[in-house]
């Protein structure tokens, strides 16, 4: 359960087009209270059991909401191919058997690759994790290309979903760690200000594509809206992250903080392209090149 107060702050995100989408780490089947509290998604731990990725799917589909399960790295020693992880995505769609599944694929090399072979097949996709606009922009174009496939070869593109998930917290804690370390071990001016300026960086990419001639010939065609959604954020970055057509990963404890720290302030993505360079400059001016950054962080995560 969440309390009266966080329940509005799902209701203020939902009001601006914010879809919340509630980090599961237990084990046990969610119930139907989650979509009551206000969630629209959720994202499920790796190794989550498949009947708790099952029930979570049913507790959302009557709102139309998704559930994100990332599919297990393939087993050996030499690096999985794209074939690879569609054949770990089709042992996971199968066995959730479920049509709001995104199976996570990993949002680099070989996982992008195979995000087209996925959505032949009928697997709906989230790639995660993005850092960087440049990362975005490689899986966005991915997706588009996926989707033509599939539409080309018969498919419904209306039954299919990709998403991005993208890990600005994770990201923004990168950069404040080397923010401190220039600044003698206190306090930076520009703390914080990494993760919100690249994702509204993402999210003008996202707009500019998606005005394109690729999308609307696919969105004719009766595809979805690519996903966008915001994790491994802290309750501060709630009000930073507001825009239409995308979603947040919370947890409930985050809900929570973010109802003691005060309301929303409007959208804080559209439009702000200019003042997110002007922030990622600054940072370049301090010596921290976020897109080096979010490149590291990306190596690490492979």
């Amino acid at each position: 359960m969440i309390s009266a107060e966080a329940g509005r702050v799902l209701a203020d995100l939902a009001a601006e087009g914010v879809y919340p989408w509630l980090v599961w780490n237990d084990t046990l089947p969610p119930n139907p209270e989650v979509t009551r509290q206000g969630w629209r998604g959720m994202r499920m731990s790796p190794g989550a059991p498949l009947a708790a990725v099952r029930a979570a799917c049913d507790v959302l589909r009557d709102v139309d909401g998704f559930v994100s399960m990332p599919v297990g790295a393939p087993a050996g020693p030499r690096e999985a191919s794209p074939g690879d992880w569609i054949a770990s995505a089709r042992v996971l769609r199968g066995g959730v058997d479920r049509p709001n599944l995104l199976v996570g694929l990993p949002a680099d090399g070989t996982g992008i690759q195979a995000l087209a072979g996925c959505l032949e097949e009928g697997i709906s996709v989230d790639s995660s994790p993005c850092y960087t606009v440049e990362q975005y922009a490689e899986v966005l174009d991915a997706q588009l290309t996926g989707l033509e496939t599939a539409l080309s070869g018969g498919a419904d593109p209306g039954a299919l979903v990709v998403a991005a998930s993208c890990a600005v917290g994770v990201l923004d804690a990168e950069v404040d760690v080397r923010l401190t370390r220039l600044s003698g071990g206190v306090p930076h001016a520009l703390h914080g200000t990494a993760g919100p300026a690249t994702a509204q960086l993402i999210y003008r990419l996202r707009e500019e594509r998606l005005a394109g001639a690729r999308w609307r010939a696919l969105s004719s065609a009766g595809a979805r809206l690519p996903k966008l959604v915001w994790t491994d954020t802290g309750s501060g970055h709630i009000p930073a992250l507001v825009g239409w057509n995308t979603g947040h990963a919370l947890t409930a404890e985050m809900a929570e903080a973010a109802a003691v720290g005060g309301g929303l302030c409007g959208d804080t993505l559209l439009g702000c392209d200019a003042p997110a360079n002007r922030a990622l400059d600054a940072l370049a001016g301090q010596g921290v090149q976020v897109a080096a950054v979010g490149a590291e962080l990306l190596r690490r995560h492979r």
